[in-house]
């Protein structure tokens, strides 16, 4: 059975004192056009909405939105109406939390509707005055459509896209799916490589909150052919959100995200894929990864993927990951931090993320460095049953860990990379086959000594493995102890713990305490802590004011050690899942 983060509490039963505003999808737009002349739409996410609307409200710069169209507790849907710029707030049971300012701007909004049609595409112009949110586009119904035989300008949503211009937004409805090429020979369903928008205009490309829409997923009945990229992305400033995309072939991605721009609030999935990138691959530079779901890649694979495969591939600088939720794969790492050429990649910020069911690391930063930035950060993470087994190409001396710092980077700057506040349990599952170096929580091969590691409020929580008694099940990968003082120095105030006598635990008492966190119940999914833990008021001020629920963390000595603030005997939410996704356990 395949486990996901905090399944047990997808009741979203209330937690904390009042609603948080996590981020919008949409952080500008037109406020007049589309449908009933009422603006774009956008999406909240947060915590503690409610399950239903009632008496809450949804405002921007003070004024409340035009129309509501989806309401639960981690997901708001709106369309805006005749707003001015400004923070947006989310009141619920009298208590307001603010949100991101939304900046009023210029744009023009179209939408393509599920109907089919097979005519050919007609001149932009003529495509574009001819639409609206009741005639909405059609599209090509074409299951024959391959990247050989294209031959006629087909409507396919590139197509569409290619008309519009910066500052506006393609609004795809309930239905308007399209599994197959869009001709342009990118091997995708969306190709967004022709038509940028700009910093202050940016091209969104949507689904109506609430609605289904899935792009990609095609297969051919023999295998030979299938789409590769549910949406290719190769242009700054695009928005996309609330889209499901899926590849079905095995050199797969399921968006390739290039360029600075938004990737907010979507379903990603890649169950056969196994090649060099990531089903989220390339985002940046400048872009930020909130909200998504991720899941269902390289689940067609018996063996997952290839070590070189990963849920997210990172390149770039100047990147935000946040919010998403990572489960039910056989990926090798959760989020792998890697340049090819050996360029130390930062201001990195992964935060706030559920990761769980991998072969390899939940979050590997292999090629780090700051010669181009400041900050490597990751905080206030939920890592789970990890380093569950070799991958199809690999070696048992592979990182089987939450966190892994490979050091491959030839970047000589100095700078420390910090990860404080997360809460790790089983990551090493692979130490139940075998006993190797590399199977541990954190994962550090010893290299790029101009680089600190700093580990802060850290909760470590092993199960008993077959082979716990034979290794160092919280630090381990070839970093010597006298390596790990140095460079681990300021680590503190972390929890580890171990479900039977490990074989070693150098270091670890110099980091923090070796003792039970009691968290409610770990095997089981909830990690939220215990009355009478020992993390509770255990930690240290940190650059997490708040934890993973949107629950504010106090200052000095009331700070609590892990992902999440002690409130008591209220459950948690659990990950939180794109409006109209279902999280089901396998």
């Amino acid at each position: 059975m395949k486990r996901l983060v905090g399944m047990l509490f997808l009741c979203a039963t209330l937690r904390g004192a009042g609603p948080a505003v996590f981020f919008t999808d949409v952080d500008s737009g037109p406020t007049s056009g589309g449908e009933g002349n009422n603006g774009i739409y956008m999406t909240i996410g947060g915590n503690n909405f409610g399950l239903s609307q009632g008496n809450s409200t949804v405002r921007i710069n003070g004024v409340e939105v035009a129309q509501y169209l989806t309401w639960n507790n981690t997901r708001i849907g709106v369309q805006v109406g005749p707003v001015s710029t400004g923070a947006v707030t989310v009141t619920v049971g009298g208590v307001t939390a603010t949100g991101p300012t939304f900046t009023v701007r210029a744009g023009n909004i179209y939408y393509i509707g599920p109907n089919t049609d097979n005519s050919t595409m007609p001149s932009c112009s003529t495509a574009l005055t001819a639409n609206s949110y009741t005639r909405p586009w059609g599209l090509t119904n074409y299951a024959s459509l391959t990247e050989t035989n294209y031959t006629s300008a087909l409507r396919t949503p590139t197509w569409y896209v290619n008309c519009v211009s910066p500052g506006d937004v393609v609004v795809f409805l309930d239905g308007a799916n399209y599994p197959y090429f869009d001709g342009r020979q990118w091997h995708a369903s969306l190709s967004l490589i022709d038509l940028a928008g700009t910093s202050t205009s940016p091209i969104t490309i949507m689904a109506r909150p609430g609605g289904s829409v899935t792009l990609g997923g095609y297969a051919s009945s023999d295998g030979s052919e299938g789409v590769q990229y549910g949406i290719r992305k190769g242009v700054d400033y695009i928005t996309v959100s609330g889209l499901s995309t899926i590849s079905k072939h095995s050199a797969g991605i399921g968006i390739a995200a290039e360029g600075a721009g938004r990737i907010i609030n979507n379903e990603v999935q890649c169950p056969p894929c196994n090649t060099p990138a990531g089903a989220l691959d390339h985002p940046g530079p400048n872009e930020v990864v909130l909200g998504n779901y991720i899941h269902n890649v390289s689940t067609a694979l018996p063996l997952g993927s290839s070590k070189l495969y990963h849920a997210i591939y990172i390149d770039a600088n100047n990147v935000e990951v946040a919010w998403n939720t990572i489960s039910n794969t056989k990926a090798y790492n959760g989020i792998q931090v890697n340049n090819n050429s050996g360029a130390g990649v930062s201001n990195q910020s992964y935060h706030d993320n559920y990761i769980s069911d991998l072969n390899g690391s939940g979050i590997n930063f292999s090629t780090v460095g700051f010669s181009s930035g400041t900050y490597v950060v990751a905080y206030n993470n939920v890592i789970h049953h990890t380093g569950v087994t070799i991958s199809a190409d690999g070696s048992a001396d592979d990182p089987h860990s939450c966190f892994a710092f490979k050091g491959y980077s030839t970047d000589t700057a100095a700078g420390t990379v910090q990860v404080y506040n997360n809460t790790m349990y089983d990551c090493s599952s692979r130490l139940n086959e075998g006993n190797e170096s590399a199977s541990c929580a954190i994962v550090d091969l010893g290299k790029q000594m101009n680089i600190k590691r700093k580990y802060v409020n850290n909760i470590i929580y092993q199960p008993a493995y077959t082979y716990t008694s034979s290794q160092n099940v919280f630090l381990c990968g070839g970093i010597t102890n006298s390596q790990q003082l140095t460079q681990m120095a300021g680590s503190s105030h972390n929890l580890w713990y171990s479900a039977s006598t490990p074989g070693s635990t150098l270091q670890a008492a110099a980091f923090g305490t070796i003792t039970d966190p009691m968290m409610n119940n770990p095997g089981g999914g909830d990690f939220t802590l215990a009355a009478g833990s020992p993390a509770i008021n255990g930690g240290i001020a940190t650059g997490a004011l708040t934890d993973i629920d949107g629950v504010p963390r106090l200052n000095g000595s009331y700070v609590d050690i892990g992902a999440f603030e002690f409130q008591g005997s209220a459950l948690p939410t659990g990950p939180i899942a794109p409006l109209g996704i279902s999280l089901i356990v396998h």
